[in-house]
């Protein structure tokens, strides 16, 4: 999906008859939350590393 952008293509090649099933595995608010919580998780391994 990032590669492309084309949600049919995605469906298609998931065997999915809706791009609705397709969206769920492509949701970019989702990846940005997974993202964010792995920075975060970072950012508070380095500060206790600090003390």
């Amino acid at each position: 999906m990032e590669q492309s952008e084309d949600i049919h293509l995605l469906m298609t090649q998931f065997g999915h008859t809706s791009t609705t099933t397709a969206a769920l595995y492509t949701n970019p608010e989702q990846e940005k939350a997974k993202k964010a919580a792995k920075l975060l998780g970072e950012r508070r391994t380095n500060y206790r590393e600090k003390d």
